[in-house]
């Protein structure tokens, strides 16, 4: 019998450290969508957000979202600004030499 996913297994969810915020939050969409019964917005947003780890966590935690797009959108600034220095990201291996 082929179990659909649940709300646990949408928290496990992790991005892939090749694909970028939008190619993630569409591939966890897809997900969410087939739990049952239906995540509320404000469940979405709780659950995507706790897939992440710092800085974004960080960041997206204090963010106000009340929309799941809203969300992403700032996840994607957040990605951005990492690229561009701008915000540390911790879990990036630095080497002392």
């Amino acid at each position: 019998m082929d179990v659909g996913p649940d709300r646990s297994s949408l928290q496990a969810m992790k991005k892939d450290n090749k694909e970028s915020i939008r190619e993630y939050s569409q591939r966890w969409c897809e997900t969410a969508a087939q739990v049952n019964p239906h995540l509320l917005e404000k469940e979405m947003i709780n659950l995507f957000v706790n897939t992440f780890k710092a800085p974004y966590f960080e960041y997206l935690v204090e963010s106000s979202a009340q929309y799941f797009s809203d969300l992403v959108a700032i996840a994607e600034r957040i990605e951005q600004a990492i690229h561009l220095g701008r915000i540390a990201d911790s879990t990036e291996k630095k080497s002392f030499t």
